[in-house]
C-alpha cells in the first residue's frame, strides 16, 4: 500500500491475535461452561423461569452475529475504508452462527411451550386471536423457518467470506465488484428474514401486540451494538501502533459517526412504534407499554432513554472524542451496558407482568450464553490475519498511532 508520507509502500502485515487472547478465550469457554451447566438446576427448578432468563440471553448475544453479518454485507455493498479495518472483526462475528442455531435447539425442543402462548394447545383453544393466527404460528412452522433463516444467513455469510479469503490469497482486484454484486440483494434478504427472525423469536411471546416496526428496531439494536464491539476490539487489537497507523483517528472517527448515526437511527425507530400505538389507544397494542411503564419498570424505561439515546448523543457530538480511542471505546463499553437494559425491557416485562423482577437464571444464562459466544468469537478471530491483506481499500500506513 502507498505511503503518502515517505512515497514507499508498506504491505500490510498478517498481524494476529496475541497470545493474551488465548488466555481470554480458554477463560470464556470455562466460564461460560460452568455457567450453563448451573442453568440445568434453573431448568429442573423452575422450567418458565428459566427459559425466560434464556430467551433474553439468546437474543443478546445472537445480536452481535446477526449484526456482524448485516454490517459485513452493508460494507460490502457501499465500501469504505471504516469496513475495511472492521472486516475481519465482523467476520468472526458472522463466523458465530453456527453457535447461535445450536443454541437455539433447547428453545425449539424444550422452551417452546414455556415462552409461547401458541404452542399451548390449551390456550389456543380458548383465545379466538391464537386460533387466528395459527396458520402462521404453530410448531412445524415456527421450526422451518428458523432453519431457513439460518440457511439463508450462512449461504450468504460465508460465501462472502470466501471471496475475501480468496482476495487476501490472490489479490485479485475483481473480487471487490463481486463481493459488492453479491452482498447488495444480501442485504435485502438479510434485513427482511431478520426482521421475520425477531417477530418469531420476542414478539410472538406477546400474540397480543402488533408492530410493524418490532423487528425493525431490534435489529437497528444490533447494528449499534456491532459497531460498540467492533471498536472496542480495534483499539485493543491494534495496539500502539494502530497497524502502522492504518487504525487512525480518521477510522475511528468515521466508526463514532457511524455509531453516532445508528443511535439516532435506534432512537427513531422506538420513539416511532411509540408514537404509533400510544395515541390510537387500543387495548391489545397498549398494554405492551402499560406493562412496562408499571411499578419499577417505569425507572428501567428511563434508564434506557438516557442510556440508549441522551447520554451517547451527547458524548458522540464530541469530534475530539469519536477521534480519540479511548475515549472512544468507553462511549462504546457504555452502549454495550445499556443494550442490555434495552432488550431486558423488551424481553422480561412480557413474563413478569406483576412487577419489576431479576432471578438468578437472569445471571447464569447471560454469562453462559455470553462466555460461549466469545469464546467461539475470539476463536474465528484467531484464525485469519486481523487486517485483509491485499485489499487496496486498506487506510495506508501513516506515522500516526491509535495511542
Amino acid at each position: 500500500m502507498s505511503n503518502p508520507h515517505r512515497g514507499i509502500t508498506i504491505p500490510v502485515a498478517p498481524e494476529r491475535l496475541s497470545s493474551k487472547a488465548t488466555g481470554i478465550e480458554r477463560v470464556s469457554g470455562v466460564v461460560g461452561s460452568l455457567a450453563l451447566i448451573l442453568c440445568v438446576a434453573g431448568f429442573f427448578g423452575n422450567r418458565p423461569a428459566f427459559f425466560q432468563s434464556y430467551l433474553f440471553a439468546f437474543i443478546y448475544w445472537a445480536g452481535f452475529s446477526l449484526g456482524g453479518l448485516g454490517v459485513l454485507l452493508m460494507h460490502h455493498t457501499v465500501g469504505g475504508r471504516w469496513g475495511v479495518t472492521i472486516r475481519r472483526l465482523l467476520e468472526a462475528q458472522m463466523r458465530t452462527l453456527p453457535l447461535i442455531a445450536v443454541l437455539l435447539l433447547p428453545i425449539l425442543f424444550f422452551g417452546l411451550a414455556q415462552i409461547y402462548p401458541w404452542a399451548r394447545p390449551d390456550e389456543v383453544a380458548r383465545e379466538p386471536i391464537l386460533q387466528h393466527k395459527q396458520g402462521y404460528l404453530n410448531v412445524p412452522f415456527f421450526i422451518a423457518r428458523a432453519v431457513v433463516y439460518f440457511v439463508i444467513w450462512l449461504f450468504w455469510g460465508l460465501r462472502v467470506c470466501k471471496m475475501a479469503d480468496r482476495q487476501d490469497e490472490t489479490g485479485d482486484p475483481s473480487l471487490v465488484n463481486r463481493m459488492r454484486a453479491f452482498s447488495a440483494p444480501g442485504v435485502l434478504v438479510f434485513v427482511l428474514t431478520a426482521t421475520f427472525a425477531y417477530i418469531d423469536w420476542v414478539l410472538s411471546s406477546d400474540t397480543q401486540f402488533f408492530s410493524t416496526i418490532y423487528g425493525a428496531m431490534l435489529l437497528i439494536g444490533d447494528v449499534l451494538q456491532t459497531f460498540a464491539l467492533a471498536i472496542i476490539v480495534l483499539v485493543l487489537v491494534s495496539g500502539k501502533d494502530g497497524f502502522q497507523g492504518r487504525v487512525n483517528s480518521k477510522v475511528l472517527h468515521d466508526l463514532g459517526n457511524l455509531m453516532f448515526a445508528f443511535v439516532i437511527f435506534w432512537t427513531y425507530l422506538s420513539a416511532s412504534q411509540l408514537i404509533i400505538v400510544w395515541p390510537a389507544n387500543l387495548p391489545q397494542e397498549l398494554q405492551w407499554y402499560q406493562v412496562r411503564v408499571h411499578l419499577f419498570w417505569k425507572y428501567v424505561t428511563l434508564a434506557i432513554a438516557l442510556s440508549m439515546f441522551v447520554l451517547p448523543f451527547l458524548l458522540l457530538l464530541s469530534q475530539g472524542r469519536k477521534r480519540n480511542p479511548v475515549r472512544l471505546m468507553r462511549v462504546a463499553i457504555f452502549i454495550l451496558c445499556a443494550r442490555v437494559i434495552d432488550l431486558f425491557w423488551i424481553v422480561e416485562p412480557t413474563f413478569r407482568r406483576n412487577g419489576f423482577a431479576l432471578y438468578w437464571t437472569d445471571f447464569a444464562a447471560f454469562i453462559g450464553i455470553g462466555g460461549l459466544w466469545i469464546y467461539v468469537y475470539i476463536g474465528q478471530l484467531r484464525r485469519r490475519p486481523l487486517l485483509p491483506l491485499q485489499d487496496a481499500r486498506i487506510a495506508p500506513a501513516i506515522p500516526e498511532a491509535v495511542v
